[in-house]
């Protein structure tokens, strides 16, 4: 009985890992980036990561985004409303060249934190 009950015990932790695991969820609404937030660029530039104040935020290009390479500035807008952040119509842009947002996902400041680690 001990070991059937320490194999349900694990059983159910290994079913609550995938949510505890996965820190981030959908940006449902848009949100105004003030002009002191800052980004980095993530999983060979196929991501921005945002942190803008206490919020943090992933942002996803589905392929991989030139414009984050090229450039150490870059604008983020949503029908040519500078700095709005949102889940669908965002462009992120410097000089020529533009990336269509993909996805945005909310994230912790330990998930932030550890993948701009890792993306340097």
């Amino acid at each position: 009985m001990k070991h059937f009950a320490t194999i349900l015990g694990a059983t159910l932790l290994a079913a609550d890992l995938p949510a505890a695991a996965s820190s981030a969820a959908p940006l449902e609404e848009c949100v105004q980036l003030s002009d002191a937030h800052r980004g980095t660029r993530a999983n060979g530039n196929r991501q921005l990561l945002l942190r803008d104040g206490d919020a943090h935020y992933r942002v996803s290009f589905g392929r991989t985004c030139e414009t984050l390479a090229r450039s150490s500035r870059i604008y983020i807008a949503t029908d040519g409303e500078h700095n709005r952040l949102c889940p669908a119509g965002t462009t992120v842009s410097a000089k020529n060249s533009r990336c269509q947002v993909e996805s945005v996902e909310v994230i912790d400041a330990r998930t932030w934190s550890r993948q701009a680690r890792s993306g340097r």
